[in-house]
C-alpha cells in the first residue's frame, strides 16, 4: 500500500512462482534462450488489486491542476471542431509520439505513403495502424457501452499486421509475458504481469472502474490507464491501446467530441520519467501518475492550440503563393489540403472532382508554389505532400517535448 493518507490505492500484489524456460524456444532474434535464461527457476508476478469500487482522495492543490488540465483540453476541442484537418493532425502527432515509446520510428515520407497505402516501411504502416487503433477506440467508448470488444477490437487493427504477434491480434494473451529483462524468460524484469488466467476477470474490474462518473475525467483516464498497464493483457501493443484508452476516456466522458489530444507527445518527451510513475502506480501510490497525466495533458493542449493557430493561418498564406481563380481545379484542390495533405491521384480527383488532366494540372501549379511536394516519382504510385501541414506535425511534437522537459518531476 501507499504511505500517501490521502487514498487506499492497493499496490499490486507480489508472488513468486516457479518457471521454467523451454530450451527451444527462439526468441525474437531467432536466438534460443542461453544458460542464464535456461537456469532461471522462480520468477515473481506482480498483481494488481481490484480498484472497480475504490476511490481516489486527490491532495490539496492537485484538484487546480487537473482543472487546468480540463479547460487545456475544452481549448483544443473548440477549435478542432470549427478548424478542418487540426483533428487529423492531433491524431498523426499521437500514434506517431506513442509508437515512438515503444521504439517504433518512421519518417515523415514514409508515414505519408503508408496513410494512403502506398510503399512504406513495416514501421510506417505499424504507426498508422496506431492511428486507426486510437481512433476506433475513441469512437467505439463514445457512444457505445465500455466493452472488452471495443478494447480487444482496436488491437486487432493495431496489430493484425504485425508478422510476430500477428496471431494474438484482438485477443488478450494465453501466456505469461514480462516487461523489460531477457527476450527469452523474464530474468532481471521490471514487471511480471499476472498469470494470463487473471487477465479477464482483471479486465472486468477495469472496464467497470471506467464506467463510473463520480471523478474528474482526468483522474480516471490516469487511473484506467495504470491499472491496464500493470496488467498488460495482450502479447504486446499494451503500450499503444493503455495510452489510447486516455483518449477514449476523455471521449467517452464527454472532455472531448472531436479533438485527440496528443498526451503521448508529452510523455515521449522523457520516457524514463513516464515509466517511472507507471512503477509508481503499481507500488500503490496512484497520485503521482494522476498529476504526471494531467500536466501531460496541459502541454500536450496548450502546444495543439499554437499548431490550430499556424493550421488556420495556411489557407491565406497559400492564396498568396499561388494564383488560383475562386472555382478552378487548382483552388479546389488548395482548399482540401488541410483535410487531406497526403495524395494520390485518385484522392486529388475526388478532391476537385475535375478530370485527370485538370487535376494534374493543379498539381503542377501547387508544386510549383511549393504547397505540395512530390514524394516519389514512380509512375505506378505518385505520392504528394502539404508540405507545410506535414512540418507541422514535426514542429508539435517538439513544442511539447519543450513544454515538457524543463520540468518533468512534478512530484
Amino acid at each position: 500500500m501507499s504511505d500517501n493518507p490521502h487514498n487506499n490505492w492497493p499496490a499490486v500484489t507480489k508472488v513468486a512462482q516457479p518457471w521454467v524456460t523451454n530450451p527451444d524456444q527462439r526468441s525474437a532474434s531467432g536466438n534460443r534462450p542461453n544458460l542464464a535464461d535456461r537456469m532461471l527457476k522462480e520468477v515473481t508476478v506482480e498483481t494488481p488489486g481490484l480498484i472497480a469500487d475504490k476511490t481516489l482522495n486527490l491532495p490539496a492543490g492537485l484538484d487546480d491542476v487537473v482543472e487546468r488540465a480540463v479547460a487545456s483540453i475544452a481549448r483544443v476541442e473548440a477549435r478542432s471542431e470549427h478548424l478542418g484537418g487540426l483533428e487529423l493532425l492531433l491524431v498523426r502527432s499521437e500514434a506517431v509520439a506513442s509508437s515512438k515509446i515503444e521504439r517504433v520510428y518512421s519518417s515523415m515520407d514514409d508515414l505519408a505513403r503508408a496513410s494512403i497505402g502506398a510503399g512504406a516501411t513495416a514501421s510506417a504502416r505499424a504507426t498508422i495502424a496506431a492511428s486507426q487503433a486510437l481512433s476506433a477506440l475513441a469512437s467505439s467508448w463514445a457512444d457505445g457501452d465500455l466493452t472488452h470488444e471495443g478494447i480487444l477490437g482496436a488491437h486487432e487493427q493495431l496489430m493484425a499486421g504485425d508478422l510476430l504477434e500477428g496471431e494474438y491480434a484482438g485477443r488478450y494473451r494465453p501466456m505469461q509475458n514480462w516487461i523489460g529483462g531477457s527476450d527469452s524468460s523474464p530474468r532481471g524484469a521490471v514487471h511480471v504481469p499476472p498469470p494470463s488466467e487473471h487477465v479477464r476477470p482483471l479486465m472486468d474490474d477495469v472496464l467497470e472502474f471506467a464506467r463510473r462518473t463520480d471523478m474528474s475525467a482526468i483522474t480516471q483516464a490516469a487511473l484506467v490507464h495504470g491499472q491496464f498497464e500493470a496488467i498488460h493483457p495482450f502479447t504486446d501493443g499494451n503500450g499503444r491501446i493503455g495510452r489510447a484508452l486516455i483518449g477514449a476516456m476523455f471521449r467517452r466522458r464527454g472532455l472531448t467530441a472531436t479533438a485527440t489530444v496528443p498526451v503521448a507527445a508529452a510523455m515521449l518527451a522523457d520516457v524514463e520519467s513516464y515509466f517511472t510513475h507507471l512503477a509508481s502506480y503499481r507500488a500503490g501510490n496512484p497520485v503521482a501518475l494522476v498529476e504526471y497525466v494531467a500536466h501531460c495533458a496541459i502541454a500536450a493542449a496548450d502546444a495543439a492550440l499554437e499548431s490550430a493557430d499556424r493550421l488556420a493561418m495556411l489557407p491565406t498564406q497559400w492564396q498568396e503563393r499561388v494564383t488560383a481563380r475562386r472555382g478552378s481545379t487548382t483552388h479546389a484542390l488548395l482548399a482540401a489540403l488541410l483535410h487531406a495533405p497526403v495524395l494520390d491521384i485518385t484522392r486529388a480527383e475526388a478532391a476537385t472532382g475535375s478530370s485527370r488532366r485538370r487535376t494534374y494540372e493543379a498539381i503542377e501549379n501547387l508544386s510549383a508554389a511549393g504547397i505540395l511536394e512530390e514524394l516519389t516519382g514512380s509512375p505506378r504510385w505518385r505520392v504528394w505532400v502539404a508540405t507545410d501541414v506535414m512540418a507541422e506535425l514535426s514542429e508539435l511534437e517538439e513544442r511539447i517535448g519543450r513544454r515538457v522537459a524543463p520540468s518533468t518531476r512534478w512530484l
